[in-house]
């Protein structure tokens, strides 16, 4: 039976979906869509956007007796159909499943039915899912939606700002879908506002002046504590596989297969608002899932690799220099859109999730772990840095997926924020040995050795071209 909240949401976006060009989803299976939210954290980071699910029961908002005084977001691309490789991956294990000689049993029965692949065009690989290209009309998880909401969200908390400044920039990388998702954004917010995109290239020659600081280090290797991260046991694969195989005689399912079943499960959600694939997992499954990429996040791109912090850190400067200056720069508001690794590595920098332990390889460290990936980047994340007066003190927070996370050591002020002065110092020991230019020996791709595009984006043109990464 279909809920009452989805009768609503499907006849509010009547008018605004288009007459769809792909399939639709069976009405046997219309119940599913929008019920399966409890597994969004354990599919790394590749479902749909959901809130932080750990709150301190810190309220958001600005404390009362204070005034909001410049806000920054860091955000995530929307929901979107996977990668080339990725996309390339899933088709692979789902020939597999089609080219089965046989009646599924147990887990995969649902394939015996009319099942219709959640990729009909692979035109769509990297794209923002949308109203376009969706599979069926009520979906809530579509990137542009999530984008849209967002926007009105935005306003609602931080409007205030915008009061004597309508006209301001949202930065964003040149990947189409991350433009997309800015784009979405900026039009959301309505008529009142003059938005200009900046489009900043991803491309190495950009050096630091880039949202994208990863893509001009030319000596970063993702791989560089591969031995570790081999350690993890993939015995969640091989029983995965080998239970479905054991269910389906013939079937031959393999490691790779059981990974790829995960990604499937999450990219199908973005595309059709559920995905029958999700169901095939066991909690012990997931669980181990979620474990082995917060691990392997925090090895390539978080505190774990050696260069993770210093890459982050070329944002992470940039956000408290446009802290320190808020008082002299007319405008309130720093939004910007990238990717996924550019926010683990700001966060990276930041320290917000790093107790200075490494992860574990041996089990999954289930009460002393902090490193979540999906929790802190799941599509359509939004790292919020708030700033705000009170009294005759400024103080700094953040909000990570509308949850307040406090600096563990600096949360004295109201709100358990961060006065600014000691802020600036707890930057300043964050970013220390932190050298960029040096690490990353920038001058083999760039001469761009500083970010630039806060500050001088109305005298130089920020128009990349736009690219399919």
């Amino acid at each position: 039976m279909i809920s009452q909240a989805l009768v609503l949401l499907a006849a509010s976006l009547t008018e605004a979906a288009p007459v769809l060009k792909q399939g639709k989803a069976s009405t046997a299976d219309v119940s599913k869509i929008g019920t399966q939210e409890k597994l969004f954290p354990y599919l790394a980071g590749s479902g749909p956007h959901y809130d932080y699910p750990l709150s301190y029961g810190i309220p958001k908002e600005i404390p009362e007796q204070c005034t909001l005084q410049q806000v920054q977001l860091f955000a995530r691309h929307g929901e979107r159909y996977p990668t080339q490789n990725k996309g390339k991956a899933i088709a692979s294990t789902y020939k597999k499943l089609h080219d089965f000689n046989g009646t599924f049993t147990g887990a995969l029965e649902f394939l015996n039915e009319d099942y219709e692949f959640f990729v009909q065009d692979t035109a769509n690989y990297e794209e923002l899912t949308t109203w376009d290209n969706i599979l069926d009309p009520i979906n809530p998880y579509v990137g542009e939606l999530d984008a849209q909401k967002h926007a009105r969200q935005f306003l609602f908390q931080y409007g205030e700002l915008l009061e004597n400044h309508t006209s301001f920039p949202i930065f964003t990388s040149n990947s189409k879908r991350v433009h997309d998702t800015a784009n979405f954004f900026a039009k959301a917010l309505g008529d009142r506002y003059n938005v200009s995109l900046q489009i900043i290239d991803e491309d190495p020659s950009m050096g630091a002046n880039t949202l994208t600081p990863i893509e001009s280090c030319t000596v970063y290797n993702e791989s560089e504590q591969a031995d570790v991260m081999n350690e993890y046991s993939d015995a969640y694969l091989v029983n995965l596989a080998g239970r479905l195989n054991t269910e389906n005689s013939g079937l031959n399912l393999t490691k790779s297969d059981a990974l790829n079943l995960f990604s499937w499960c999450a990219f199908e959600v973005n595309v059709k608002g559920y995905s029958n694939i999700c169901d095939v997992f066991t909690a012990d499954e997931l669980v181990s899932f979620a474990y082995y990429d917060d691990m392997t996040s925090y090895y390539e791109d978080g505190p774990g690799n050696s260069l993770g912090s210093t890459v982050g850190g070329v944002n992470f400067n940039a956000s408290v220099e446009l802290l320190k200056q808020h008082e002299e720069l007319d405008n309130k508001v720093w939004l910007s859109f990238t990717h996924d690794t550019n926010i683990v590595n700001y966060l990276s920098a930041i320290g917000l999730f790093d107790d200075g332990n490494k992860l574990p390889t041996d089990h999954v460290p289930i009460q002393n772990h902090v490193y979540h990936k999906s929790w802190m980047v799941p599509q359509g994340a939004r790292v919020y840095t708030q700033l705000y007066q009170c009294g005759n003190s400024s103080y700094v927070r953040y909000v990570v997926n509308d949850v307040t996370i406090p600096i563990e050591t600096c949360q004295s002020g109201p709100g358990f924020s961060c006065e600014l002065n000691d802020f600036v110092d707890y930057a300043s020991t964050r970013l220390e040995g932190q050298n960029y230019i040096e690490n990353c020996k920038i001058s083999s791709s760039s001469n761009q050795t500083s970010l630039t595009f806060y500050w001088d984006y109305t005298q130089k043109t920020y128009n990349a071209s736009l690219i399919h990464s």
